[in-house]
């Protein structure tokens, strides 16, 4: 797929990843990734074992999220480590590839958290590890977003993306590890299904409000399966002035 191949630019690993954050200073409570390798037209051929940490934060984790997560300050007094501590785990395992991987993530809340993070424990984690996490992030969810919208013109949850795909969401969200597991799944209907990708998009196409009138109504003349002459053209560019 041309337009995936332009964001991958040759890559051959994917880490697809998630993290939880706390509810105001957003650092990173919880993260779940699963690496891969793709073969040249981007299709996974491997996943690698799971990696999930809990990360102790310096500000409380907020009632909202403890309710949407699950997580603690207990969770995070027993089973968290130091955001350092977890980053250098991260790239250890991540391991051969860290140089020449694309760490995959659903929206932009996800490098937020790693640079807030990053900014509370300066003194102690790697400059350069936040450095490469940021340079080599590929968003999903702004590259669907074009394609695949609501009738408003609006991006789709992650569990919504998969609905569109036909595929179930599995587990309970907001799991760092169970939302990445879900990314992944989308990444692999997307690839799988190039044809509900176009679909999707032709639909998209009939309500882009950015794209003036008589465009939009040929557009959606088109999708629906009518033919569109040079008269339906400039009647439709007619009417722009009634």
């Amino acid at each position: 797929m041309k337009i995936l191949d332009k964001k991958l630019k040759g890559k051959r690993c994917l880490v697809f990843v998630d993290l939880e954050g706390t509810g105001y200073s957003h650092e990173m409570i919880e993260i779940g990734a699963y690496l891969t390798t793709i073969d040249e037209q981007g299709f996974i051929n491997k996943i690698g074992a799971p990696f999930k940490r809990y990360v102790k934060a310096h500000h409380k984790i907020g009632h909202f999220v403890e309710n949407m997560t699950g997580i603690t300050e207990k969770t995070l007094e027993k089973e968290g480590k130091p955001f350092a501590e977890v980053l250098k785990e991260f790239r250890k395992y991540v391991g051969k590839y860290w140089e020449d991987c694309v760490f995959v993530t659903f929206g932009n809340h996800d490098m937020v958290i790693v640079n807030r993070s990053f900014e509370e424990n300066k003194e102690t984690a790697s400059e350069v590890f936040v450095r490469q996490i940021n340079r080599a992030n590929f968003d999903f969810s702004a590259f669907l977003a074009p394609y695949v919208q609501d009738l408003n013109g609006n991006p789709l949850s992650l569990a919504n993306y998969l609905k569109a795909f036909g595929v179930a969401f599995e587990g309970k969200a907001h799991d760092a590890l169970t939302d990445a597991y879900n990314l992944m799944d989308l990444y692999k209907a997307v690839l799988d299904h190039p044809e509900v990708l176009k679909k999707e998009y032709m639909k998209a196409l009939t309500h882009y409000h950015h794209a003036p009138q008589p465009v939009v109504k040929m557009i959606k003349k088109l999708t629906d399966g009518e033919s569109v002459s040079p008269a339906d053209w400039e009647k439709a560019v007619e009417e722009t002035f009634e």
